[in-house]
């Protein structure tokens, strides 16, 4: 019988020692391109405070070159449309459009850099504080998404029935995207740059939570 040749003790442990550098050096590599990241990510939610997050397109007989809006986190332009469709809106009862998100356009040019601030400063922190202050950058443009159907929903639901043209309509929602029939009008809305800024951010900020995972389940 041949004797099968036996591991030494040192080949043995050299085996542990060389999966242990892999790990220590896909890490060290990882963190290098932690903070970049985070860093794109909040630029990238910053620069898109100055971009128009959605837009409407009212069309009307009155109107064929139709009335645009775009909608910032913070303003409503051009003003002379946004009157000239507050204007509209009064006829069957709806609230004026800069009646809506009042407190959301005060507060969001400071939120959103605190958002951005935290994403970055969580490359500092340790377990579920990393976590807590990535999370809201993440979950910001469905927040957006969610804040703005509310408001459009309570807009096509809560009708002045004292309106002239009340009895001529019912309650209805507005369209969040695409096109819409609202009696005579119909409207075309959209997502625009600021908004898939802010999403392009939250992708970001969750591929390193994803990959800042995988890369510590590989070290255990």
């Amino acid at each position: 019988m041949v004797a099968t040749p036996q591991p030494s003790a040192a080949a043995s442990s050299a085996a542990p020692a060389r999966r242990a550098s892999a790990i220590s050096l896909a890490r060290l590599r990882w963190r290098h391109l932690e903070l970049p990241l985070l860093s794109l990510a909040a630029a990238l939610l910053i620069v898109s405070i100055a971009l128009p997050y959605w837009h409407l397109t009212l069309h009307a007989p009155q109107y064929p070159q139709g009335l645009t809006i775009d909608v910032y986190v913070y303003k409503m332009e051009p003003l002379r449309n946004v009157r000239e469709v507050d204007n509209l809106n009064h006829y069957i009862g709806m609230i004026p459009l800069t009646d809506a998100a009042t407190i959301e356009r005060k507060i969001s040019r400071f939120a959103i850099p605190v958002l951005a601030a935290m994403a970055i400063a969580s490359f500092w922190l340790r377990g579920r504080w990393r976590t807590l202050a990535r999370v809201p950058m993440v979950i910001y443009p469905v927040v957006f998404v969610a804040d703005l159907f509310a408001w459009l929903y309570y807009a096509g639901h809560s009708l002045d029935p004292h309106a002239p043209l009340s009895s001529s309509i019912k309650e209805f929602t507005p369209r969040l995207y695409g096109t819409g029939i609202i009696g005579q009008f119909s409207t075309k809305a959209s997502f625009e740059p600021g908004f898939w800024l802010a999403v392009a951010a939250a992708v970001i900020v969750l591929v390193v939570m994803l990959l800042g995972r995988r890369s510590r389940d590989a070290a255990r």
